[in-house]
């Protein structure tokens, strides 16, 4: 095996309890990206031990592995479907579905049989990916007034969470509940009001409202300090499967860019960036005031070069990162192929092969 995550039930359980602990209100157990890298099944099984209130996921194959392999609890598609077929299925498995607008409620209705069609409904409040505008209360109300639906909830997401002050979350909150404020006034129940994601719900409790949805936290991989205490479940190892010697002058890489400057003792690791190892923060459009924050990042990226770990010891990488192969300086430790190192890689690859402990 080139590689494998060894992935700790004990830490999962253990960030499961603490979470459940902290936050006042139910939890909804978000499996989506194979349970955040960890198996979908394997976090469905610690979720349900710590009581949550229901699975969400974000594809309808989630949802029907979970029913494939046994789970009955409830679970919530929180994007749209846009397949008929699949939408069967799903209505078939008793799958809560999710109304993002209009037309995908209309859609939606046509396949109403003599039960109502279980729904949350998603909300935009400034996040601009699935949702009915926060202010867009004719939509709302058209939607609503719709029969056939059992309207169970309704949610939306932050885009911000991580913020250092409790100001775009605020905005984003303040949105929902004025949007389910005017539901409410126009006659209709709402269901479960959830907007809190991992971030949010340990870090604002105002956003508790009534469930909160946790994905990330389990693995313990937030973008900001939280108040509680969670542990990492994972470590990647990936195999030595060769070694090398360089002499001064050697170049290595695509387009030779790395010169080597001393003899040096290297070895092959079966890791790279299809496997999410050493991944740059690289921007997509960003704002004029960014650019500083981009400059102090790849100054960051540049001077601490990606590295694995083998016995205590830090192996520097030598020239690029590999699409599935990677050198490293061995330091002048003596390391034979076979021999495995420990890297810091991402829990949220799905297919990485994993042994549990």
């Amino acid at each position: 095996m080139y590689h494998y995550m060894e992935i700790s039930r004990a830490a999962l359980r253990r960030n499961a309890a603490a979470i459940r602990s902290y936050v006042g209100v139910p939890v909804i157990a978000v499996l989506k990206c194979d349970g955040y890298g960890v198996s979908i099944t394997e976090a469905a099984h610690i979720w349900k031990e710590a009581g949550a209130a229901m699975f969400a996921v974000a594809q309808p194959e989630e949802a029907l592995a979970l029913r494939r392999a046994g789970f009955e609890e409830e679970i919530l598609l929180t994007s749209p479907v846009a397949d008929a077929s699949i939408l069967s299925e799903l209505l078939r498995h008793k799958v809560i579905l999710t109304i993002t607008n209009l037309q995908t409620a209309e859609f939606y209705s046509l396949y109403a049989n003599s039960f109502p069609i279980r729904v949350h409904v998603a909300i935009d409040t400034g996040m601009g990916r699935f949702g009915i505008r926060w202010n867009d209360f004719s939509q709302l109300h058209t939607i609503y007034s719709m029969e056939h639906f059992s309207f169970e909830g309704i949610f939306s997401h932050f885009s911000h969470s991580f913020e250092k002050r409790y100001r775009k979350t605020a905005l984003q909150l303040s949105r929902f509940l004025q949007s389910i404020d005017a539901i409410t006034g126009f006659g209709f129940s709402v269901g479960i009001r959830h907007i809190a994601n991992s971030c949010a719900a340990l870090r604002f409790p105002e956003t508790w409202l009534d469930a909160v949805r946790i994905g990330s936290g389990l693995v313990g991989r937030l973008c900001a300090p939280v108040p509680v205490s969670l542990v990492p479940v994972g470590r990647f190892y990936a195999q030595v499967i060769d070694v090398k010697h360089f002499h001064r002058g050697d170049r290595t890489g695509y387009a030779s860019l790395c010169r080597i400057r001393k003899d040096t003792d290297a070895v092959i690791v079966a890791i790279g960036r299809m496997d999410g190892f050493g991944l740059a923060d690289v921007p997509e459009h960003f704002r004029l005031c960014d650019f500083p924050v981009f400059l102090q990042r790849t100054l960051r990226q540049y001077f601490k070069r990606p590295y694995v770990m083998y016995r205590g010891n830090r192996l520097p990488l030598i020239g690029r990162v590999g699409t599935q192969f990677s050198l490293f300086d061995t330091r002048g430790i003596q390391i034979r192929p076979g021999s495995y190192v420990i890297a810091d890689i991402p829990l949220l690859f799905p297919g990485t092969a994993k042994r549990f402990i």
